[in-house]
């Protein structure tokens, strides 16, 4: 791969004339003072009207190259490249010199996703001496796109060694941190660029991003806020703001921001997205499919709106154009266990239940498979008529654990993918995956020590390191390891293990503190509020736990049996017997062959103690599914001296 090569160094002269394009006496005066307000503009950070003002500039003198060139490099700090191109192209045509525009040209190609032609650009062409900073940040973020993060980290450091206090060229070598999941060397290059220039958008977006990662979707509000201040326009900052208001559920606000990005950029495919998703959030998913057909270009492609089509496909019946959508995602996440077991649905729903079986059965048959995995492998199992085996699934699934959660075994490349790059972590983690998954705990512990070594700060090392130990049945080790992830981020893929880790040692008061912490920052986290809710009953602290439950339901619908049964617990331990008795019905209606439902169930016709023999049936039927239970054996010889 090529590189900027030959800086120039004697041709500045020479392009004086070939910049200016005409005679610099001979402008007109509405383009002079049009340019000049232009930078006046730009001076005060207002590109939207400096944009405006250099279209004038260059209406009035359409000759002008330096109007051109300016025009080029404001619509590019838009983000408008079919702009920036088409001024670009005039001034080469008015003879615009190559070292004038060549590092222009390369941007404006990158930004319109055309990265070979952006590298030809930025490598081949002349890059003039003081413009090598800016094409250097370019090309790093060209060789991202390509997925060389080496390339690209040698291209922001030839950067920085001619431009050491440059900001910018700081925020993307924090961006490319960011990438390979180095969270403390993103936020150490963030805070570099930020100590350069407390304005910059580009850097005050990019830590609001981190802290999200790091501590949750309320305390990245603030730094989006921030940059808001400065810039109430910019459009990345609007993307990021809206999309972590709709996270956080504040759905009208989230519409508002979604709106002004639509007055800023009426095809804006973010805010399209927005719309949509509030949409299938109110369960209008024929709106949100119709608002989908909006979303085109490179967005429109990412798996997150391509999800949310097929959820909706999905939600609408269009199970087959559901299973084609799924089955694309799955091809390029192929480790994406949640993503497999919407496939596995769609599938089902759709009647083709081998492939749905040959789709979950991997999954389900983990050992730390999810309950609803271990349903939906029963459910299928059932509709193939194979009864006994879909009993063993649903058996599975009727008194959930929490389980550290587990990627897919890796592909067959890990190992080699791994010895080339010991240090990175996304080359490292599916190896050392395929290794936990054949219980091989002292290899995955030598192939994860040169990633602990070189990489404090990246989240997934720490994490793998929790993971390893935890394999081995070293739950102290891992939970050092956990609190090492938790001081880089504390996002649900930390909490879950960090619940796991503790409550497996008995240090509940730990686990519960862990989960108050990261519902403070993000109090509409589902998976937050269910591990809360369900430690507020195992602490038996159930007019807590009540209201929690419903709000959870509310969010998640009324199919969720474990989640119904536990309300019935409540309930019942509320002394609620009739409503009790009305949730654990549901529960049970959902879910029969659910030991937890049937429990339930039977345990709050006992104590409502309105239909004797229903009590006695549904708590002989629990007896069998778990004749080893006490609970339940108490509860059963207390139904049988029922009148």
């Amino acid at each position: 791969m090529q590189r900027i090569s030959r800086p120039l160094f004697g041709f500045g002269l020479a392009a004086i004339a070939l910049l200016g394009g005409i005679a610099h006496a001979a402008i007109e005066a509405d383009a002079r003072e049009a340019f000049d307000a232009a930078k006046a503009h730009i001076e005060a950070g207002d590109l939207r009207s400096a944009k405006v003002e250099l279209l004038n500039a260059t209406a009035a003198e359409p000759k002008w190259i330096e109007a051109q060139l300016k025009l080029a490099e404001v619509a590019l700090e838009l983000f408008d490249p079919v702009t920036a191109k088409e001024h670009i192209d005039k001034a080469i045509a008015l003879g615009a010199s190559e070292t004038a525009y060549a590092h222009l040209l390369g941007h404006a190609l990158w930004l319109a996703g055309d990265s070979a032609k952006a590298e030809e650009a930025l490598t081949q062409k002349v890059i003039a001496t003081d413009k090598l900073p800016y094409a250097y940040r370019i090309l790093g973020r060209v060789y991202m796109d390509q997925g060389d993060t080496i390339a690209a980290e040698q291209a922001f450091d030839k950067g920085l060694a001619l431009a050491p206090k440059d900001g910018r060229l700081w925020t993307e070598k924090a961006r490319l941190r960011y990438v390979v999941a180095d969270l403390g060397g993103a936020n150490a290059a963030i805070e570099k660029a930020l100590s350069i220039n407390p304005g910059n958008i580009r850097a005050i977006e990019l830590r609001g991003r981190t802290v999200r990662d790091q501590f949750g979707l309320m305390a990245a509000l603030p730094w989006f806020e921030r940059g808001l201040e400065i810039d109430p326009n910019d459009v990345p900052l609007l993307e990021e703001y809206g999309a972590t208001l709709g996270e956080l559920g504040r759905y009208r606000d989230m519409l508002a921001q979604a709106r002004k990005l639509l007055s800023l950029d009426t095809g804006n495919p973010k805010a399209f997205y927005m719309q949509a998703t509030l949409a299938a959030r109110a369960g209008d998913y024929a709106l949100a499919r119709r608002i989908m057909q909006k979303v085109a270009g490179r967005f429109g492609e990412l798996p997150g709106p391509q999800l949310l089509i097929a959820v909706s496909d999905y939600e609408l019946g269009n199970f087959n154009k559901a299973v084609e959508r799924f089955a694309r995602l799955a091809s390029a996440q192929p480790d994406n266990i949640d993503l497999l077991l919407l496939m596995a649905r769609a599938l089902h729903r759709s009647g083709d239940h081998a492939a749905a079986w040959d789709t979950v059965s991997p999954i389900a048959g983990r050992a730390d498979a999810s309950p609803y995995a271990a349903q939906l492998a029963g459910r299928i199992l059932e509709a193939m008529g194979d009864r006994e085996a879909a009993g063993a699934y649903l058996d599975r699934a009727a008194f959930p654990q929490i389980a550290l959660p587990k990627a897919l075994p890796a592909q067959a490349n890990a190992a080699s993918e791994a010895a080339r790059f010991p240090r990175d972590a996304t080359k490292v983690v599916p190896y050392v995956r395929l290794l936990l998954a054949s219980g091989q705990y002292e290899q995955a512990r030598r192939a994860i020590a040169p990633l602990l070594a070189g990489n404090d700060g990246v989240l997934a090392a720490q994490l793998l390191a929790g993971d390893v130990e935890m394999a081995a049945g070293n739950a102290q080790g891992a939970i050092t390891a956990y609190q090492r992830a938790r001081k880089l981020a504390l996002n649900e893929a930390v909490l879950g293990r960090l619940v796991a880790a503790y409550r497996s040692v008995g240090n509940a008061d730990a686990a519960s503190s862990t989960i108050a912490e990261y519902l403070a920052y993000n109090p509409s986290g589902i998976m937050a509020q269910r591990l809360a809710a369900f430690d507020l009953i195992d602490r038996k602290r159930w007019g807590e736990a009540l209201p929690m439950l419903y709000r959870l339901r509310a969010r998640t619908g009324f199919n969720d049996s474990v989640l119904n049964a536990n309300i019935a617990r409540t309930l019942t331990a509320l002394g609620e017997h009739d409503d009790a008795v009305r949730e654990a019905r549901l529960a049970y209606r959902n879910d029969p062959a659910n030991i937890m439902t049937t429990y339930a169930y039977g345990r709050a016709l006992l104590l409502q103690g309105d239909d004797a023999k229903r009590a006695r049936d549904v708590l002989r039927k629990a007896n069998k599914l778990a004749p080893e239970d006490k609970a339940i054996a108490r509860d059963y010889r207390a139904a049988q001296k029922l009148n």
